[in-house]
């Protein structure tokens, strides 16, 4: 969960706006929170679901699909853990499904151009029957698909 650049544009706005600056603790705070729960959840699962408020000893996570919280909820206890903090203990979960907050689609990747498409050829046509030119006629086939 790489959330360093918003951060800094966040911590920007903020500096220019002292009536923000009480905000820039607590963007910090679910930033932190955030990193933790993504070390302790699988990566899928952590993709899904974002630390949004602590009080109480309660935090607030959305998550971006009904699988992923219910995932979550099934480790709650060891999630909880490791969102607990000296100043911010946590001993309970409350899981939310807000699909607004999934991260969009990665992009398309570009096709290989053509140049690169004839030097994988003229590799495919120099090896010998192997792994390495089943992986390399793979490659190619999936490059011309339209």
């Amino acid at each position: 969960m790489a959330f360093q650049q918003p951060l800094r544009r966040i911590r920007a706005l903020i500096g220019e706006d002292r009536g923000l600056a009480v905000l820039l603790p607590e963007a910090e705070r679910l930033r932190e929170m955030n990193l933790r729960l993504g070390r302790a959840l699988p990566p899928t699962v952590a993709d899904a679901c974002h630390v949004v408020a602590v009080a109480n000893g309660e935090a607030r996570v959305f998550c971006a699909n009904g699988a992923a919280a219910s995932r979550l909820r099934s480790l709650a206890t060891t999630a909880a853990k490791a969102l607990s903090s000296s100043g911010c203990p946590v001993d309970r979960l409350r899981v939310r499904v807000e699909a607004g907050w999934s991260r969009p689609d990665r992009p398309e990747k570009k096709a290989l151009g053509r140049s690169a498409l004839s030097a994988w050829d003229a590799l495919d046509r120099e090896l010998p029957e192997s792994g390495l030119k089943a992986a390399v006629e793979r490659l190619l086939s999936h490059q011309r698909k339209p």
